[in-house]
């Protein structure tokens, strides 16, 4: 790796750094010692007194010697920014603005005068102390990271800043919001992206106050977070439509977030938290904290407490230094994440395509009539082997596409609190499963589906903390998000231990609206009158919902992925949403049958059980068709023969076979002639013919060649009425 190379790497470390961060202090330590030793071989002249300076203050930020160092963290990037302009052969003399400028910073920082250096400036001279500008990077790859990475960080500091609110006194929770910011920050400047640096800085300023001390963790801090957080994640949106369009970015204005942080400044921390180490430890005496503290106020303010004490010779320097670790230094270093590499999100897909392709060859090849003739016993390992080799290599490919849902639930955590301030109601979020994976095209389509349902769940679901306790229930809701994985599908669960759904309300509305009729309803066909479009119960509109058009769209959207709704509701302990989706969208698990001449393939999951009637328990009933009994249920016949518009012969019931299909609390019996196997089966998109009949969802090609359609059970069930 050459100088330059080594530099970059070297810059890329610094605008990462934050004073904090202990291990990477080390870490940058070691490079710049490296970086030294390379420097008094081969590099140029001058960068070793720069290499010099940057290792001084890296070694006195770890032993925490440095009270300026937020400010001694940035002017290390300064430092390397000025190696770069040596290593790429400008000398002091060129500059000598920067140089004098950076060296009078340096000094400022830690206290001390400015090494003297052959910088070109004669005495009596002044410099200009504008810092050496940050290096400019037109790299739209390097931008388009900077955008998805930073997304994330904005993302995991909502969810720790809920935490936060919650226990104010953890100083761990301040340093992992902190950490993101700064890096936000630092990478902003490397980009030469102000603004979100500008803002940036803001909201790391204010956490270093929280972390100093001078600040208490309020709701209103916590407030005025978010409130930078939904700026920096406009800017990154503006960012993100700049980069596509080649246009210059918009201006922001900053001034409301400052203002907010100014409004802040009058909350001070009750008590010097150094002085309350110093006393438990029982190195100082409250009588003595309390003098100390008297001096600082009414002689020397802007003085630090650590060297009060020391001068009156209360406390050792010693102890203080090890009081100020304890205070600051709980960093942990993060356990180590596997290797990753970025990939290209259609080479993936194309992978994954051309495996669903193999999995189709692999299993004509073994189907094949002169395959399955010969008797060559090592045409027969060899084709075993083949397949095994296919099943894992499916599998690892279908890994690819597979990522955590704790993202997503983890988005959560911002629209409870802000629907929870909204509803007057508290509510405990608890999130389980975050490690379940999901098919990533899911992860996105899967977002609104649980915005809805957790705001029905606060807003409806949810008591107000009187009505809770008039019920004996505590007056804090409680919210489940649950993942999991179930019978080779990932199951989200929504639970709350609410009121329970009003099944008479919602059954009454419903025949107001002439959905229902006069007959009689199970629970389950009840609760699921609440996914019928522009359907609501509720007394008022509000800000938060009650204008019937959210879970129609989950039940769309969930349908749409292929899977299903199921809800389990008592009044008075609450309702749970278990939303049933497929591992992935490449491929089905599901049943074979043969339907005269044709393959279907019905989803298992759908499948309850397959039975071959008796004649008696075939009938007919006037207005309601053909029935099956099953168990003493009548069930509807369907004959997929005649739905799916199929010539020849139909069998009747007694001497076919039957399939008890469920979908959304309805059962029906299928009339198939045969089920040919269960099987995992590659979906393909239909064509522009068939693309938008109802009752098929895809297509796939079956071992034989053959091609076999998918039934969407939806649409079959509306067909059949």
């Amino acid at each position: 790796m050459d100088l330059n190379e080594v530099l970059n790497r070297l810059a890329l470390k610094a605008v990462m750094l934050s004073p904090d961060d202990l291990p990477a202090l080390g870490a940058f330590l070691e490079e710049l010692e490296g970086l030294k030793d390379r420097l008094s071989e081969e590099g140029p002249e001058d960068a070793g007194t720069v290499v010099d300076q940057l290792l001084t203050v890296v070694q006195r930020l770890v032993l925490q010697e440095i009270p300026a160092a937020l400010e001694a963290v940035e002017l290390l990037g300064q430092g390397v920014a000025l190696l770069q302009q040596l290593a790429a052969g400008r000398s002091p003399q060129a500059c000598p603005e920067d140089w004098q400028a950076y060296l009078r910073l340096l000094a400022g920082v830690m206290g001390t005068e400015p090494p003297a250096a052959d910088t070109g400036v004669e005495e009596g001279e002044t410099a200009s102390a504008t810092p050496a500008p940050a290096p400019a990077f037109d790299d739209p790859e390097l931008v388009a990271n900077f955008l998805t990475e930073a997304g994330e960080h904005l993302e995991g500091i909502e969810t720790r800043l809920v935490y936060l609110e919650q226990h104010p006194d953890d100083l761990e929770a301040v340093n992992a919001i902190f950490r993101p910011f700064h890096t936000i920050k630092g990478v902003a400047g490397f980009l030469n992206l102000d603004q979100i640096q500008a803002a940036g800085h803001e909201l790391e300023s204010l956490l270093d106050r929280v972390r100093s001390g001078t600040l208490k963790v309020t709701p209103e801090l916590v407030d005025t977070i978010l409130f930078g957080v939904d700026l920096l994640r406009e800017m990154l949106a503006d960012l993100s439509e700049a980069l596509a369009a080649s246009r210059p970015l918009q201006v922001f204005d900053l001034s409301s977030l400052a203002a907010r942080i100014a409004a802040l400044a009058d909350t001070p921390s009750p008590t010097p938290r150094l002085g309350e180490i110093l006393v438990q430890e029982g190195d100082l005496g409250p009588e003595e904290l309390e003098a100390a503290l008297e001096r600082q106020r009414q002689e020397e303010p802007g003085r630090p407490l650590g060297e009060i004490l020391v001068d009156q010779g209360k406390v050792a320097p010693k102890k203080v230094a090890q009081a100020l670790v304890q205070q600051l230094s709980e960093v942990k270093a993060e356990a180590a994440s596997p290797a990753a590499i970025k990939v290209d999100l259609a080479k993936l897909d194309t992978l994954v395509d051309l495996m669903g392709e193999l999995v189709i060859v692999q299993s004509q090849v073994r189907q094949n009539p002169a395959v399955l003739a010969a008797a060559d016993q090592k045409l027969v390992r060899d084709l075993g082997q083949m397949a095994r080799i296919t099943t894992e290599l499916q599998k690892i490919s279908m890994s690819l596409r597979m990522v955590p849902i704790g993202a997503t639930l983890r988005r959560m955590t911002r629209l409870v609190r802000d629907l929870a301030h909204k509803t007057g109601k508290l509510v405990s979020l608890h999130l389980e499963g975050e490690d379940t994976e999901i098919d990533r095209n899911m992860v996105e389509a899967i977002y609104d589906p649980l915005v809805h349902l957790v705001r029905n769940a606060v807003d409806h679901g949810l008591e107000t903390p009187e009505e809770r306790q008039a019920q004996g229930k505590p007056p804090e809701g409680r919210l489940v998000l649950r993942a999991y994985h179930k019978g080779g599908s990932v199951i989200l669960d929504i639970e709350d231990d609410g009121r329970g759904l009003n099944r008479a309300a919602i059954l009454a509305k419903a025949r107001e609206r002439g959905l229902v009729g006069a007959g009689e309803l199970s629970p389950a066909q009840i609760d699921h009158l609440i996914f019928e479009p522009g359907f609501s119960t509720a007394s008022q509109v509000t800000e938060v919902s009650g204008r019937g058009v959210g879970m129609d769209v989950v039940k769309q959207t969930v349908e749409r992925l292929r899977g299903k709704i199921d809800i389990h509701s008592r009044p008075g302990e609450g309702t749970r949403f278990s939303l049933r989706l497929p591992l992935t969208l490449a491929i089905i698990d599901g049943l074979v049958v043969r339907v005269a001449s044709e393959r279907y393939i019905l989803p298992t999951v759908a499948v309850r059980e397959s039975l071959r009637p008796s004649r008696e328990d075939y009938f007919t009933v006037e207005g309601k068709g053909e029935l099956i009994r099953v168990r003493q249920l009548l069930l509807p016949l369907v004959r997929l023969h005649r739905l799916l518009g199929l010539t020849g012969p139909v069998p009747d019931p007694w001497e076919a076979l039957i399939l008890v299909v469920e979908h959304e609390g309805h059962c029906r019996a299928f009339l198939v002639d045969e089920i040919l196997g269960k099987q995992e089966v590659v979906i393909k998109s239909l064509g522009q013919l068939l693309q938008n009949r109802p009752g098929l969802a895809g297509g796939t090609i079956l071992g034989d060649g053959r091609v076999g359609l998918i039934l969407d059970l939806g649409g079959v069930f509306s067909l059949a009425g």
